[in-house]
């Protein structure tokens, strides 16, 4: 009587597992079409070459960091010989390949540099990281050489790091020939090749934590002395938080400096420019991208982007998340969509899966990739077996207690037959 209970049980929550797995499989059909449709592209700004952008230096460039968009070029492939490129590879290379508070032994030969120097004695030591302040902060040539020579044992080889990071980065038109920026007419980079290099290096915690420091507090074996910037925007533009200046001759300086407003950080690379405009061309070029750009949604999540049959139902395919882009005011910046769907579409479809990419290419070239999901899911037909397995897969907790039951009617059972065999063996023992 007891195991009949048992097994009633077990077949009516069986059923109950059945039915609500029915009903959860016909809700999940149901397609969701709350969404706007993406807008068409619009009319293209000419605003990389603005006559409206007044500046002495011979090449430049501005960008938006969010996503490396270019809002401003001026003669950005020019080759030039720019010795903060030199500064910031020899910094990013140092903080990737040493510990920050190892020691530093200076040595004869870096104590012998020439140009802008900390003179630093030899036979002192200092922590990388404080050399690599020395190097942004004051063009260090001493703390150069120190660190090429700890990093990789020499000169000559550290530059050989350097050149392989460069074509790592891909700036095809970038060659390094010292660590220091001192004048070579062998070495020479562009202003899209240092945007390149500081995409990468502004990536890096550490580097953009130098970057970004005014000043800092140095020690001598027996003195101490500041360490301050050379980049004057820190105390003349608001918002400034980041710069590097370096020259070979005063009146052909480079500046890279970064400024945030409105929680937008620009980039403006300035390069051979005069001792008297140098400040003013980075100005005038960070106060026109906060002026006429802004930061705007290009994209919406749950925004429906394209409708894909699959079999015989419509699906929606829509954006994961919202996307930001930087535009002109007045212009939606936009030169093209091209919306790509997976050869393929196979059962089941989920939520989670990304179905197809919406490429956005802007003004300046600047491709930015939207990942496509459906909004809704489609299961392939089940069987009934396999519907049950799946079922109980979902509901573990009913699972056990299933299991729970089996195992007490098998313990049941097992109890039913030692007392069956035990009552056979006390009746033959009586008779």
């Amino acid at each position: 009587m007891m195991r009949k209970k048992i097994m009633l049980k077990i077949s009516a929550l069986i059923f109950l597992l059945f039915f609500v797995s029915s009903q959860l499989c016909f809700a999940d059909d149901t397609i969701r079409n709350n969404a706007n449709i993406a807008p068409e592209a619009g009319n293209i700004p000419d605003i990389l070459e603005n006559a409206n952008v007044d500046i002495n230096a011979r090449s430049a460039i501005l960008v938006d960091t969010a996503k490396w968009q270019t809002l401003y070029a001026k003669n950005a492939n020019e080759k030039l010989h720019i010795s903060t490129a030199n500064k910031i590879m020899t910094t990013l290379i140092v903080i990737e390949k040493v510990n920050l508070y190892d020691k530093v032994t200076i040595s004869k030969e870096a104590s012998d540099a020439e140009g802008s120097i900390l003179h630093l004695e030899a036979g002192e030591k200092y922590s990388v990281e404080d050399l690599l302040y020395a190097l942004m902060l004051k063009s260090a040539n001493d703390a150069a050489n120190a660190l090429a020579e700890y990093t990789a044992g020499d000169v000559e080889k550290f530059v050989q790091m350097m050149n392989a990071k460069a074509q790592e980065l891909k700036l095809n038109d970038t060659v390094f020939n010292n660590p220091t920026g001192l004048y070579d007419e062998k070495q020479y980079t562009t202003a899209s090749d240092l945007s390149v290099l500081m995409k990468y290096a502004l990536s890096n915690p550490t580097f953009n934590n130098i970057f970004s420091t005014p000043i800092k507090l140095w020690f001598y074996s027996d003195s101490s002395t500041v360490l301050k910037s050379q980049n004057k925007l820190f105390w003349s533009y608001n918002g400034t938080d980041g710069g590097k200046l370096g020259y070979n001759e005063k009146d052909k300086q480079s500046l890279i400096s970064t400024a945030t407003k409105n929680n937008r950080r620009l980039m403006a690379i300035v390069l051979e420019s005069s001792e008297e405009t140098v400040y003013t061309d980075a100005e005038t070029l960070l106060e026109y991208g906060f002026t006429n750009f802004k930061s705007g949604i290009l994209v919406s999540k749950g925004q429906i982007l394209k409708r894909q049959q699959v079999g015989d139902k419509t699906i929606n395919l829509v954006s994961g998340e919202s996307v930001y882009y930087i535009y002109p005011i007045g212009s939606d910046y936009i030169k093209s969509i091209n919306i790509k769907v997976v050869d393929e579409i196979t059962l089941p479809v989920t939520k989670s899966n990304p179905l197809g990419v919406a490429t956005y290419v802007l003004a300046d070239d600047t491709t930015i990739n939207v990942n496509l999901y459906s909004d809704t899911e489609i299961y392939p037909p089940q069987s009934m077996k396999s519907r049950f397995l799946n079922t109980l897969m979902e509901n573990k907790d009913i699972l056990y207690l299933i299991a729970g039951l089996l195992v007490l009617e098998v313990l049941v059972i097992i109890f039913n037959i030692i007392r069956a065999i035990r009552r056979k063996f006390v009746a033959r023992k009586q008779n």
